[in-house]
């Protein structure tokens, strides 16, 4: 009953699309995809029948919606297996072992050396690191030139 009420719910989505793209439109995008075609197909003043039919599609579609999710929630309801209880505790179950291979058979990874076999870094150079040449010669500060007289310098 589910499967034939569904069909029934994506054939009233189709004839639904199909309604409101062969409407006239207003122009734009609509009319390049055959809006308006109505008009050439059922003749003029159909646009009253169409919108008519339009809701009615719609409207049908929302009713089977409904009646789809209360006979999904009646069936639902029945599958008390379903539902999670949470009284359960799950059991873990162990993979069995395979035949013929052993834990002797497994590699096992190398030894780690001693810290005594480890290679130890070089120490740091001990000498003092070379000073700076010495400042011969500084460049002279620069003057202010003092302003010809009657002039004042702000």
């Amino acid at each position: 009953m589910i499967v034939f009420l569904t069909t029934i719910l994506i054939l009233i989505c189709i004839i639904v699309v199909l309604l409101i793209m062969i409407q006239r439109t207003s122009g734009g995008m609509g009319s390049a995809l055959g809006g308006g075609a109505a008009d050439q197909v059922l003749g003029a003043g159909s646009a009253a029948q169409l919108t008519r039919f339009t809701v009615y599609g719609i409207v049908g579609f929302f009713i089977m919606a409904f009646v789809l999710y209360g006979f999904y929630q009646n069936e639902s309801a029945d599958a008390d297996s379903l539902i999670r209880t949470g009284v359960e505790t799950p059991v873990l179950q162990t993979a069995p072992e395979p035949s013929g291979s052993s834990v002797s058979e497994v590699p096992l990874p190398p030894p780690v050396p001693d810290a005594s076999e480890l290679p130890v870094p070089p120490s740091p150079p001990l000498e003092d690191p070379p000073a700076p040449p010495a400042a011969e010669s500084l460049p002279p500060e620069n003057k202010q030139e003092k302003a010809p007289a009657g002039k004042e310098s702000n």
